[in-house]
């Protein structure tokens, strides 16, 4: 069965989470999948979430910008039963129980030993600056009624069922776990020692398929298969915070948000009309 997992980001880092979605390297442009969204380019997606921001009725310091949202499969799951067909009519399920309102842009993953779907979703309805975040309680009816779907319509796909709302993917027992971390030790030590600042070590990190999570608004250390590893348990000296902050992308995508925003009070202005 699919695996769901949603990962909040406090910062507008659009580019390089869609750059990261549309890796040539590991798609196939077929399988593409788009929501509220017109461009085919990279700097297109980015505008039009950066354009869709912009409509945010009430701003707090700890704002969500964005969700990295994964849909993925076992590594033990034939591959060869996972078609096109099925990923097509996965993603449109998943697309629409997520909400037909939704700014979305997904993209099926095949580099790795299992197979995966990769969405940028905004934190905001399309064009209304109201939230489309969700709650644990919808958060829960969003899994449970995807898996049901994915159970009915896919029944020979039956590896890593998730037990939604009991606090993990999996239940495993210790040897697991210390594989998992041991695996995890390797590829934050390997990459850490590779990056140059905070940005290449996250960017790093999802090369390798870690992704991590944040607490205010801050890089705070890996989520895999329902196990945290926070950075200053698994690097020494506080190794994360020692990078240099990079930093380039966030404040330019801040800043543009700001300027779309000016633009449009200039124009309500002179106009005479509300602003949008």
């Amino acid at each position: 069965m699919a695996i769901v997992k949603i990962l909040a980001r406090h910062k507008p880092g659009y580019a390089s989470l869609i750059q990261y979605i549309l890796n040539e390297t590991k798609i196939d442009r077929s399988e593409i999948y788009t929501q509220n969204l017109r461009s085919d380019t990279v700097e297109g997606y980015v505008r039009e979430f950066v354009e869709n921001e912009v409509f945010r009725q009430q701003s707090r310091s700890d704002q969500i910008y964005l969700f990295h949202e994964i849909v993925s499969f076992h590594a033990d799951e034939n591959s060869a039963l996972i078609t096109k067909e099925m990923l097509d009519d996965l993603v449109h399920e998943y697309m629409r129980l997520r909400g037909d309102t939704g700014v979305m842009l997904g993209a099926v993953h095949r580099d790795k030993e299992h197979i995966h779907i990769h969405f940028c979703v905004s934190a905001l309805h399309y064009r209304t600056g109201k939230s489309f975040g969700l709650g644990k309680a919808k958060l829960h009816e969003l899994k449970t009624s995807f898996q049901e779907y994915h159970k009915q319509h896919y029944p020979e796909l039956t590896k890593s069922v998730p037990v939604h709302g009991k606090g993990g993917l999996y239940i495993g027992h210790k040897e697991w776990r210390a594989k998992q971390r041991e695996l995890v030790l390797e590829t934050v030590q390997q990459s850490f020692a590779q990056a140059k600042t905070q940005n290449d070590f996250l960017a790093l990190l999802r090369d390798a398929g870690l992704h991590h999570y944040e607490r205010n608004g801050v890089p705070t250390g890996i989520e895999h298969e329902g196990i945290k590893f926070r950075f200053s348990r698994i690097l020494e000296n506080d190794g994360f915070e020692q990078l240099p902050i990079e930093q380039s992308e966030e404040q330019k995508m801040l800043l543009e948000i700001a300027a779309i925003r000016a633009r449009q009070k200039d124009r309500a202005r002179d106009i005479g009309g509300i602003e949008w």
